[in-house]
């Protein structure tokens, strides 16, 4: 037996709504939207990759949510509604989706959507060349076309996160003729980027700029949109530009309407500036952390690793840096993620430097040589933190460098290193560096899935940096994968938040806040439920 989810899944417990990620944008900003013209983004990060399925990179999905619909919708509340699919149903035992697609969608290529080019998409995602980051954690066991209009996917076992996963771009439909095309070609992106969305990828020069103009076909929005029919902007001219005063000046000058990841310490001089405003959401997902390498000395002493957590003044380096924009992080998690985040590890793990000493002293590290550095057995507690210099964003190598000086006063000797991204995962994957970093960003919990399962293992190609492989651990994480009421969530998802602190397997430092600059002239953006601009398509300019 099945249930009909006809308008919001909403009737679906797993489903239920939640808080919103941030500031919803400016939609309901005051004025009637007119058609026509250009809008330049200025962006600070390129994708390595523009299929949305293969990457794990923010800068794709921003991008590509513009070219690629998704067969559902989440609203920054956390509820779903129909897209793609008018409708869909669940069996009984959470095991199987039957999606009804709509009979009146056509691809950029001219191409009919219809079930089996659905199928093509899902079964592009779980392909293991494509090597999507998200495809590891879901059981996927089959799709199906049983007519033009009906998708059926069979999952192995119960599946909590499937309809978020749906609901996100990297399950953007895509164009079976440009799946054909092969990996290389997707990942190349321009013209070779089909999909049904409110804008086709017109051009792309690597290095330089995307070109995103609009489909005039265009007529199918998620349910609750704004509006219908095709998007105001005639074009959007994509910039990449990874210097922050560039981006921003472009912006205060007229040469660009908006700016991506406007650096906290300057947003207040930009917003004084006149005729521009900052725009934010905070990240759903997990926050920007530091992992500490639990398989390797000197954190496999968990000690170490509790006095290295404890020593470090989280608070000031994060209002330093971030201006007050930022807040500190204390959990795996962050705030805005929907089902489970565990509010009592707010202020539960202060500074403590007494404590900190301490705890190294008992480590057998408590004599210091002429630098002040810890030192035991003749050996200097020396500790190597590796940063993918690739995807670096929001000044997160100041912060590592300010942690790095902090933890000095502590004894460690910190030695920061950048490396480009073939450097670091091979690294990562030799399992040699004592920290790492990274923040993930998607409105579920699952995403804990990535990061400390044992099946993703840093020494296993994964994003389980610290290399933690607890039974524990992996129990909790399948208690919350198939926990298809969202009111059973929270019993595997907070314990597990309590127990990375408690064993100092990772340090959360912020939460990463979206600052959008935007000129006056522009009106109607919006902000995922995951805490990052939406599609352009509800987006027009005054002038």
């Amino acid at each position: 037996m099945s249930r009909r989810l006809v308008v919001a899944a909403a009737s679906v417990a797993l489903v239920a709504a939640c808080s919103a990620t941030g500031t919803p944008g400016d939609g309901a900003a005051s004025g009637t939207p007119v058609r026509g013209g250009t809008v330049v983004f200025a962006t600070d990060v390129e994708p390595t990759c523009l299929d949305p399925a293969a990457p794990s990179q923010i800068a794709t999905q921003i991008l590509q949510r513009n070219v690629y619909d998704s067969l559902i919708f989440q609203d920054v509340k956390g509820a779903f509604h129909p897209w793609l699919a008018k409708s869909w149903d669940v069996s009984a035992d959470g095991t199987t989706y039957t999606f009804h697609l709509r009979d009146d969608v056509t691809f950029h290529d001219g191409a009919k959507l219809d079930a089996t080019a659905a199928k093509a998409t899902f079964e592009h995602f779980v392909d293991p060349a494509t090597k999507a980051p998200l495809a590891g954690s879901l059981p996927f066991g089959s799709a199906t076309a049983t007519d033009p209009g009906t998708l059926v996917i069979k999952l192995k076992s119960p599946f909590a996160p499937f309809l978020q996963l749906v609901s996100f771009s990297v399950l953007g439909i895509q164009s079976p003729a440009a799946l054909a095309k092969g990996q290389a070609a997707l990942c190349a992106g321009g013209p070779n980027a089909v999909g049904t969305g409110p804008f086709t990828s017109a051009a792309y020069t690597k290095g330089q700029s995307l070109t995103l103009a609009r489909y005039d076909a265009y007529n199918w929005p998620p349910e609750g949109s704004p509006h219908q029919g095709a998007a105001y902007l005639d074009k959007v001219e994509v910039r990449f530009l990874p210097e922050s005063a560039i981006r921003v000046g472009a912006v205060s000058s007229g040469q660009a309407q908006l700016a991506a990841n406007v650096p906290p310490v300057t947003a207040a001089a930009f917003e004084a500036g006149g005729g521009v405003r900052i725009l934010s959401a905070a990240a759903a997902g997990t926050p920007f952390t530091a992992y500490l390498n639990t398989k390797r000395g000197p954190f496999d002493d968990i000690k170490v690793r509790q006095a290295f957590q404890r020593g470090i003044d989280i608070d000031n380096i994060v209002k330093s840096v971030y201006a007050g924009r930022f807040p500190r992080a204390w959990s795996p998690l962050t705030p805005s993620t929907p089902y489970s985040y565990d509010s009592s590890l707010e202020g539960s793990w202060p500074q403590d430097v007494t404590l900190a000493n301490r705890l190294l002293d008992e480590a057998g590290w408590a004599q210091k040589d002429a630098q002040g550095y810890r030192t035991k057995d003749g050996r200097r507690l020396t500790v190597v933190w590796t940063q993918n210099s690739t995807v670096m964003r929001e000044q997160r190598d100041v912060v590592a460098q300010a942690i790095a000086d902090n933890a000095k006063k502590l004894g460690f000797e910190v030695t920061l290193q950048g490396l480009d991204a073939g450097t670091f995962a091979s690294r990562a994957r030799a399992g040699d560096y004592d920290i790492t970093d990274q923040s993930n960003q998607r409105a579920d919990p699952d995403m804990l899935f990535n990061v400390w399962s044992s099946k993703f293992l840093a020494t296993k190609g994964g994003a389980n940096y610290a290399n933690v492989d607890a039974p524990q651990v992996d129990g909790w994480l399948t208690q919350g994968l198939t926990a298809l009421r969202q009111e059973d969530r929270p019993a595997a998802y907070k314990p597990l938040q309590r127990w990375v602190i408690d064993n100092a397997a990772a340090v959360p430092i912020y939460v990463p806040q979206y600052l959008l600059g935007a000129s006056n002239t522009v009106q109607g953006t919006q902000f995922t439920v995951s805490g990052y601009p939406d599609s352009f398509y509800t987006v027009w300019r005054t002038r």
